[in-house]
């Protein structure tokens, strides 16, 4: 069985830690107003109706894809596997999309920490040993930080 792997991204936040917790688990269909230049679209899944991040949610998010492949977008499906509202803690298992293709799971982990930093994990299981590690979606991250962080700053949401 292949081991689980694990990547980390942090990066510092200026707005409220509340409220870039609160967009990703209430407002997260907004992201293609505001980093769309890394998220297409986020679409509600197998039948959910609401926009809010439940456990148990299904959402579909359209991203840029590899780097070889800048003119196309990437589905991805994916349920939320945990909420924690204490430690601003959000979990989401992709369950669909060209990821699987080189990992038996995926999930990535949203932490915003009281010391004003927003903390991606990546989990995941390579099929493969010699796959790639995914890299390309963490260097995404800090530029979706930066740009939630500037929308939420200049939509007085600090």
């Amino acid at each position: 069985m292949a081991r689980l792997c694990r990547k980390v991204v942090e990066t510092p936040i200026q707005c409220s830690t509340d409220a870039f917790y609160k967009f990703f688990k209430k407002q997260a269909n907004s992201l293609p107003n505001v980093c769309g230049s890394i998220v297409q679209t986020v679409g509600l899944a197998d039948g959910n109706k609401s926009w809010v991040n439940t456990v148990g949610s299904r959402k579909v998010i359209e991203i840029l894809s590899s780097e070889s492949c800048r003119d196309t977008a990437e589905k991805i499906k994916y349920v939320v596997e945990s909420i924690d509202d204490r430690s601003r803690k959000i979990t989401y298992k992709v369950l669909e999309g060209a990821l699987l293709q080189q990992y038996e799971s995926f999930s990535v982990t949203l932490q915003v920490t009281s010391s004003s930093t927003a903390k991606w994990t990546i989990n995941y299981q390579k099929k493969d040993p010699a796959s790639e590690n995914p890299d390309f979606y963490l260097q995404l991250l800090p530029t979706v930080n930066a740009t939630v962080d500037i929308y939420l700053r200049s939509n007085d949401y600090y």
